[in-house]
């Protein structure tokens, strides 16, 4: 399966893991879907095609909630694509990390974090701790 194997990315972020997946396996080919802006669906281009029946790994930088991934099976499967697995650099799960099924998931790091659903429920913020948002 491995020589016939597309790897495709949800965003050009995600290229550089897309091409090191695709040259460490032989794979045939990488491409990308891209949105015009956050309003938009997710589309490839008009070069990019898929063929019927093609099998294909979905690659990210990082999983959180899955939502990308998500959108990006659901139109390669709408043109006739297989997706066989995902594959991600890091492996974030949060409380509406979407499920995907029986398709393996592969990642090298996974991180994992706490979420509160109230500053309740929370230790550093009960000792009055201030709030940092961590951009990754």
């Amino acid at each position: 399966m491995i020589p016939e194997l597309s790897v495709v990315a949800p965003a050009t972020g995600g290229l550089p893991v897309a091409y090191s997946v695709c040259e460490a396996l032989r794979a045939k080919q990488v491409y990308w879907a891209e949105r015009g802006d956050d309003c938009r669906p997710l589309r490839f281009r008009q070069f990019m095609e898929q063929t019927p029946g093609e099998s294909v790994v979905l690659v990210d930088d990082i999983l959180r909630s899955g939502s990308k991934l998500t959108e990006m099976r659901a139109l390669l499967e709408s043109r006739g694509a297989t997706v066989v697995a995902l594959a991600v650099v890091i492996y974030q799960p949060t409380p509406e990390t979407k499920d995907f099924g029986a398709l393996p998931l592969y990642y090298l790091s996974k991180l994992d974090a706490s979420y509160y659903s109230d500053a309740t429920s929370c230790d550093l913020c009960k000792q009055g701790v201030p709030l940092q948002k961590v951009w990754l």
